[in-house]
């Protein structure tokens, strides 16, 4: 190899490397500006044959500045990984946006929602203010499993 040759490959090695540091990194991915208080749920047995969850009161954190755009409540079947959206709260005109800075505590469900009895559970609250990117996870719970439920199976008698 020449000298010509190998000090073209210096350079090209140093100007690479000076190239490379003048570039501007990725932007880092934005941290949520909601946050929220644990969220707690559980399933009970209904009736003999029919189990619901639960869940507990919660409350949302805006950040100062923004509006709430959403939350939403999750259940995921450990079983299968099944996901099934079981709240979705947008504000609009009949349901204001609480204001900026405040902390939001939905009101509960009048029913509860609907189960598989010995079917294992989590509970994700998302969320996302005006302010975030994205939907962020704002709570999940422990993992919890419903009661058995009794079927009955009512077959026709015929009497003579």
């Amino acid at each position: 190899m020449t000298w010509k040759r190998a000090l073209t490959l210096v350079i090209l090695f140093v100007v690479s490397i000076v190239a490379s540091g003048l570039t501007q990194p990725p932007p880092a991915r934005a941290e949520p500006q909601i946050y929220a208080s644990p969220v707690h749920a559980g399933c009970y047995l209904e009736k003999i044959d029919r189990c619901k969850i639960h869940v507990e009161p919660f409350t949302i954190n805006i950040t100062s500045g923004e509006k709430l755009a959403l939350f939403k409540l999750v259940t995921i079947n450990t079983g299968t990984g099944a996901q099934t959206l079981i709240y979705d709260f947008r504000p609009d005109q009949s349901n204001p946006v609480p204001s900026s800075g405040d902390t939001y505590t939905p009101s509960l469900v009048a029913k509860d929602f609907a189960a598989t009895c010995s079917q294992t559970y989590m509970v994700s609250l998302q969320g996302q203010d005006t302010g975030d990117t994205a939907i962020f996870n704002l709570g999940l719970t422990e993992q919890f499993t419903c009661p058995k439920g009794t079927y009955r199976v009512n077959l026709p008698v015929i009497r003579k």
